[in-house]
């Protein structure tokens, strides 16, 4: 192909290469030169037109778009008509998409005239979304390269869609006495939700006590049943390959495929298998709507794809998943803030052991009538949080009774010994994304009320793009608590390890600390020694 400048007889057969706006006429670039195309440039006196002229074997880039993608399969999905040099292939159905990038690779090598672009691999998609467009990208290009396309086309498909199948699918759910049923109802909703987006439904459900010989006996009794799928969503999260879940499959004379998982969140999943039933342990993310790795381990088998370790370890590609991720579920799970939102959710950690107070727990010593506890969480409860949630580890069962009628979620945290990071991790996995903003309230501040909570929430939300910013309550001078943390910060407080809080970040943000300074030292005041238990009980005397 050449750019010629001609006058508008020699025209006749090439394309206008860029737009002319002629007296009551448009013609547009990419125009093909016909008899009356060139009659009209003639009559606005047009004497020289810039156009592409094709060499003796280039095709025109509609041609070749149509001759690619005639070679290319078109099972489940359908293929626009060419225009511009472009063809659009669309889904029939609710797919996955799968494909050898490798293959798309070899593709694109051909030459620069010729580009197919394609979505993620296992990207799940509706009926007539977009699955991949072919570009030519000049006016024309050469057959030889169309020739080499389509003879790379005939060696293997280019890409491949794998249609959702409805399965039988059964959960159990495991519970603690000191649990709240609703956290249960919403997992069962979230999980029936989750599957109707994939053209399935939830056929049997179970709630059972979290102990080994009643899983045992749930899992025999649900297999009986016939399940393809069978999900088990446990009270604490799977720890590893001795706890309860895989326990159970295994001395069901199950196989375990794997336990963990490459994709953040949804590293604690666990998948086995109990004869013709496969089995996921659902990880603790999956209470949540928000995309995780048991969705797209639920997508591959809902798409009859082999569920094996390389498989898996595939996913760890993309896996990071954070407040974007670049394969989304379908619409009917999407969930964002609206701009009119401004949901606070409360948490308070209360999962440590309380080294430094001797052989108490001081979370469970009185201040007036009632444990510190509990005065803290009732203090949390009549603030203007929108919810408020409560992380327990150390002596979960004593901490949990103390509060047991109180309208406060509870976190189990099996992994407390490896110190207050485990805790902010597993309260953020309980958020979902009609959260804009989380406030952390340590267990052992005794003097925090409800206004100290309403002044802090008060003056985040006024702040200008507070979802960037970390409010922190001071008195003269001294950082206080508890905290508010913009949803920006939600994956680096998820990420922390050890025995450290969100104040390491402090220093990384400066730019983002929104200090709120208060007149009363119940925000710098905790308990950590019996000295200050009784410095803190003289006071209020």
């Amino acid at each position: 192909m050449k750019i010629l400048g001609l006058d508008p007889q020699e025209s006749l057969g090439s394309v206008i290469a860029q737009t002319y706006n002629l007296p009551g006429k448009i013609i547009s670039k990419g125009t093909f030169m016909t008899s009356e195309i060139v009659d009209y440039f003639k009559e606005g006196d047009v004497q020289n037109i810039l156009c592409a002229v094709p060499d003796n074997d280039d095709i025109h880039e509609d041609v070749a778009a149509e001759a690619i993608s005639s070679a290319i399969d078109k099972n489940h999905i359908y293929a626009e008509k060419a225009s511009t040099g472009r063809v659009n292939f669309k889904s029939q159905s609710l797919c996955l998409v799968r494909y050898d990038r490798d293959f798309i690779k070899e593709v694109n090598l051909v030459d620069e005239s010729i580009a197919f672009s394609i979505v993620e691999h296992n990207q799940l998609l509706a009926k007539n979304d977009l699955i991949a467009t072919l570009k030519i990208i000049p006016f024309f290009t050469q057959k030889k390269y169309v020739d080499q396309v389509i003879s790379i086309l005939a060696k293997n498909e280019l890409f491949k869609t794998h249609s959702l199948n409805k399965k039988k699918v059964s959960l159990i759910q495991t519970s603690f006495e000191w649990q709240k049923k609703s956290i249960f109802t919403a997992t069962a909703n979230v999980t029936k939700a989750r599957l109707e987006a994939l053209g399935c439904s939830l056929n049997k459900e179970k709630l059972i006590s979290h102990d080994y010989d009643t899983l045992r006996s749930a899992i025999r009794s649900s297999i009986k049943n016939g399940p393809e799928i069978l999900l088990i969503s446990g009270a604490s999260a799977i720890t590893d390959r001795s706890d309860y879940i895989p326990k159970a499959i295994l001395s069901e004379g199950g196989e375990i495929i794997q336990y963990g998982l490459a994709v953040d969140p949804g590293n604690l999943l666990l998948i086995g298998k109990v004869g013709n039933t496969t089995i996921i342990g659902m990880p603790g993310c999956a209470r949540s709507p928000k995309l995780n790795g048991f969705d797209w381990v639920l997508q591959l088998l809902m798409a009859d794809i082999p569920i094996n370790r390389e498989e898996l370890a595939d996913m760890g590609a993309g896996g990071l998943l954070m407040e974007i991720a670049s394969r989304p579920l379908p619409r009917a799970l999407a969930k964002s803030v609206s701009k009119r939102e401004k949901k606070v959710m409360g948490v308070i950690l209360a999962a440590g052991n309380s080294t430094r107070m001797g052989r108490d727990n001081k979370l469970l010593r009185n201040i007036g009538t009632a444990p510190l506890i509990r005065n803290t969480a009732i203090e949390m409860l009549k603030s203007d949080l929108d919810t408020c949630s409560i992380v327990l580890g150390y002596q979960s069962d004593k901490v949990a009774d103390v509060i047991k009628d109180l309208n406060i979620s509870l976190i189990l945290n099996p992994l407390w010994k490896e110190g207050q990071a485990s805790s902010l991790r597993a309260a953020i996995n309980g958020l979902d994304s009609t959260y804009s903003d989380l406030l952390i309230m340590l267990g052992d501040l005794p003097g925090i009320k409800s206004r100290h909570i309403n002044s802090i929430i008060e003056e985040h939300l006024l702040t200008d793009n507070r979802k960037s910013k970390i409010t922190i309550p001071s008195f003269k001078g001294q950082k206080g608590n508890p905290i508010i943390w913009g949803r920006s910060f939600f994956h680096d407080l998820s990420n922390l390890e050890g025995d450290v809080g969100g104040r390491v970040l402090f220093s990384q943000h400066p730019a983002a600390i929104n200090l709120l300074e208060m007149n009363d030292p119940a925000v710098v005041t905790d308990t950590d020694t019996p000295e200050d238990f009784k410095n803190f009980l003289k006071n209020i005397i």
